[in-house]
């Protein structure tokens, strides 16, 4: 039986931490808005792109590259533990003299880095100069990714950012750039890796996500961002992220 373990950290921007241990659920395909730092403790994830799979064993740091469309699970029945820091972008950038960082290598062989994660991790109270420590060391393994993957759909982007509960249709987001709906979703799918509602659908829980954090009920929270009730909202939450809202605002 799987047991996560979830919190936010009053530092860098609350970065958020998610810790499980003898893992074996299934998520379905989704993507953050941040890097997902994971130290492997035990067994070996496996990741799965839109194009290929990665297995990253016991021992190594593994990398989920922000708003990269994947699942991950355990490679064998026996399950993994790992422990996992959400990282924002910018402080990436920060860190890197300013220069955007756009993806990290993907499974990171550093003994001694590890053994910083895992601890800061488990022990996030820790001097704010290792945390330092720990980011300059993981930019050093910034690679530059080819310019196909940072080709971009940003009108959904712009139209949720504007109005998170906005009705956006699949047929009117293709009229919008000249193409046919199904050519459209062809593309789309090509680029995301995901069906353009997918891809709105976790669009609009990142954005609820957030304004969790804010205040006010889950049944505006659910509402707002265009959610029938928060009974759905929940049900939605919890599949993509592994807690309920109510977990992840404690």
């Amino acid at each position: 039986m799987s047991a996560f373990k979830y919190s936010r950290l009053q530092v860098f921007d609350n970065l958020e931490l998610f810790a499980s241990e003898d893992e074996v659920a299934y998520f379905p395909f989704h993507f953050h808005e941040y890097f997902c730092i994971s130290v492997i403790t035990k067994g070996t994830e496996q990741l799965f792109g839109t194009e290929q799979s990665y297995f990253i064993p016991a021992g190594y740091i593994g990398i989920t590259q922000y708003n990269e469309v994947h699942r991950n699970t355990s490679w064998s029945e026996e399950g993994y533990s790992y422990k996992t820091i959400y990282v924002h972008p910018s402080l990436l950038t920060y860190f890197n003299n300013g220069q955007p960082v756009y993806e990290l290598e993907r499974a990171i062989f550093n003994p001694s880095l590890f053994q910083l994660l895992n601890s800061l991790i488990s022990h996030p109270g820790s001097p704010i100069t290792l945390w330092e420590q720990a980011f300059r060391q993981l930019v050093r393994y910034a690679v530059t990714p080819s310019l196909s993957k940072l080709r971009n759909f940003t009108l959904a982007d712009e139209l949720l950012a504007e109005e998170p509960s906005a009705k956006i249709e699949t047929g009117w987001l293709a009229r919008q750039c000249f193409m046919s709906k199904f050519h459209f979703i062809h593309e789309f799918r090509k680029a995301r890796g995901i069906t353009p509602q997918t891809y709105i659908m976790i669009k609009r829980l990142e954005l609820a996500r957030k304004a969790l954090l804010q205040g006010g009920t889950m049944k505006e929270v659910a509402f707002n961002h265009g959610f029938y009730d928060a009974s759905h909202f929940a049900t939605a939450f919890r599949r993509y992220y592994g807690v309920t809202p109510h977990q992840y605002r404690k």
